[in-house]
């Protein structure tokens, strides 16, 4: 069991074990502390070292900011408690420098503020921005930090990467885990418990490891329950499948789907747009997979008509099956007026009479302008680009089917129809 701690002020440097050296601004100066009590900790470590469990309450105290660098690995211990004095504090690794936390079931790593039950904010961050493969977490609780409103309690930047099993994090003024800049963040994610935070447990900017966040993780409680996703490079170039986690995905920003891009959305689950965003898809797939009893949906993140602007499918891509929406359904959607805000605007002109995307059992609803836009081909005298016959269904739409037919007749206004098998254009004037 451990004792009482007492706020004992080690002012200068220190060592545990395999050398732990805190650096003031001047110099760098290496002591051995007897165990009396909770050991001060601030600056740099870049020598490899370990903090082992003395047995308190609190083991040790970051009094304001610990940097682990120049090659360095910081080892903590099973068991091992660590407060931070202020709410700026911090521990973090850079200049390749690493971090490994491994506790137990029985012996978890605690991180708190000046107090067990500080509130939320009482504390910075963990940092990793190394890609080092002893980046580990697990049985780690981070309680009551996140003092940044915009980031998080557990930041992964620049490189970073690090893998994260059977943690908790408890409360944050920001996000639970905050990615930036950062392909490979999450190179494991599994059965963690984020709760209590005051926007998002995960707030991205990569799709790239969505792969390594398994099923089995826990978000209670959180203002934002959602995995959300906020980019810097808003574009999908490679494979990205996006599965049940038990949440739904939030996107704050338009993304692009084109090159090798492929976006494979599976049964069950649903994306939510922010106000007034939605994709693009010049060239790539979009794969909806939805069944009959777990359809997928596509909606605003809010429950109002014309929340988000929905999306405008261009690509011409046909390999790996092409592309299709199969038993999902768009709601929400189509903001503001024209075309190009339709809830799906199919823009795919002069496709020579092949067929770019098919719609099987979509279900469009609660859409405040257009639907569905299509272009019309008229040498064939059919839509362009939508493989038919199309299982489509509208409720509660400003505008089921529009058929834009510019690029056929020449005609800028265009002209409005109850379902795509209603359609009948005029003869070219």
């Amino acid at each position: 069991m451990k004792k009482n701690w007492k706020y004992l002020a080690f002012f200068s440097a220190i060592v545990l074990g395999c050398g732990l050296a805190a650096c003031t601004e001047d110099e760098e100066v290496q002591n051995i502390v007897e165990n009396t009590g909770a050991i001060h900790l601030n600056g740099y470590i870049t020598k490899d070292s370990v903090l082992k469990d003395l047995g308190l309450d609190v083991d040790y105290i970051i009094d304001d900011q610990v940097t682990v660098e120049n090659q360095a690995k910081l080892t903590i211990e099973a068991g091992v408690t660590i407060a931070f004095a202020q709410k700026g504090g911090y521990l973090q690794c850079s200049d390749n420098g690493a971090i490994s936390m491994e506790g137990t079931k029985e012996k978890g790593i605690i991180f708190h503020g000046p107090t067990l039950n500080s509130p939320n904010g009482s504390w910075g961050y963990i940092g990793y921005f190394t890609d080092r493969p002893e980046n580990k977490m697990s049985y780690v609780s981070l309680m009551h930090g996140g003092s940044e409103k915009e980031q998080g309690v557990l930041r992964i930047e620049s490189e970073g990467s690090v893998s994260v099993k059977n943690c908790l994090i408890d409360g944050s003024l920001g996000n639970g885990v905050f990615n930036v800049f950062a392909d490979n963040a999450l190179t494991a994610f599994e059965n963690n418990t984020i709760m209590n935070v005051e926007k998002s447990p995960l707030l991205l900017q990569s799709f790239k490891f969505l792969k390594n966040i398994a099923d089995n993780n826990i978000y209670s409680n959180n203002k934002i329950n959602c995995i959300t996703f906020d980019f810097y490079a808003n574009t999908i170039d490679e494979t990205v499948t996006f599965n049940d986690l038990g949440y739904d995905y939030l996107f704050n920003e338009d993304f692009t789907i084109e090159g090798e891009g492929r976006m494979i959305v599976n049964e069950n689950v649903t994306l939510k747009f922010g106000n007034g965003k939605g994709i693009w898809i010049p060239s790539g797939l979009i794969q909806i997979n939805g069944t009959e009893g777990k359809p997928v949906t596509l909606t605003g993140y809010k429950n109002e008509a014309g929340y988000w602007r929905g999306i405008i499918f261009e690509s011409d891509t046909q390999n790996q099956g092409g592309s299709y929406m199969k038993n999902c359904t768009i709601s929400c959607a189509a903001d503001k007026e024209g075309e190009d805000n339709s809830a799906l605007y199919i823009h795919t002109a002069y496709t020579d009479g092949v067929k770019m995307i098919s719609l099987e059992n979509v279900k469009f609803q609660n859409i405040l302008n257009y639907a569905l836009t299509v272009l019309w081909d008229r040498d064939r005298n059919e839509v362009e680009g939508l493989k038919m016959p199309a299982s489509v269904t509208f409720e509660n739409c400003g505008h089921n089917v529009m058929v834009d037919l510019e690029y056929a007749l020449n005609m800028t206004d265009p002209v409005f129809f109850d379902s795509l098998d209603t359609i009948e254009i005029p003869d070219e004037e």
